[in-house]
């Protein structure tokens, strides 16, 4: 099962994200759920947004406390005193909006390091709006627990028209330029 949190800032869409991801899982065949937290509730304020995708029926119902998938939107959140790393376990695939894998420090229990652009990417195609979809194309290449295709009809179904097919372009973006580093 993957358990998996998101690290961002109250704006970015990773409640969105959350969403989006678990209606792919379930296109997929797959169970899951999203259980988000969402704080102080404003602009620029740290969230975490949680979700369990799983292959048989998810019983347990709360927050991940023990991730084996980290999403990070912000870079910026450990300058504030987010620990990126907390609970994380043996394996832990970090996935980073980033160009590079040394945005993130080593850590013995990361297997590898999916870096993306998210925040170029969404740009290009979307404009000044959040990167959350780039972040699911990443995250489909570097776990492959959703198909791209899932993701893309998720996103279709949450926004109805061109703006759906601007963002499901800049997931499959996003996937075909995520890039999966080993050991970080």
């Amino acid at each position: 099962m993957w358990d998996i949190k998101f690290y961002s800032r109250g704006g970015q869409g990773a409640v969105t994200a959350a969403k989006i991801l678990v209606d792919a899982a379930l296109i997929d065949g797959k169970y899951a759920q999203a259980i988000p937290a969402y704080g102080q509730e404003r602009k620029g304020a740290p969230v975490y947004t949680y979700a369990r995708i799983g292959d048989e029926p998810i019983e347990v119902k709360c927050y991940v406390y023990r991730p084996n998938c980290v999403l990070v939107f912000d870079l910026g959140l450990p300058d504030i005193g987010i620990d990126l790393y907390e609970g994380i376990v043996p394996g832990t695939i970090m996935i980073a909006n980033s160009l590079s894998p040394d945005c993130l420090a080593p850590h013995l229990s990361i297997a590898q390091v999916a870096t993306v652009p998210a925040n170029d990417i969404t740009k290009e195609i979307l404009g000044n709006v959040p990167a959350n979809v780039a972040m699911l194309g990443a995250f489909a290449k570097a776990t492959g627990a959703v198909s791209l295709e899932a993701l893309e009809t998720a996103i279709k179904h949450k926004i109805s028209g061109k703006g759906g097919e601007l963002n499901a372009k800049a997931c499959r973006r996003a996937f075909e330029e995520t890039r999966v580093h080993a050991k970080a």
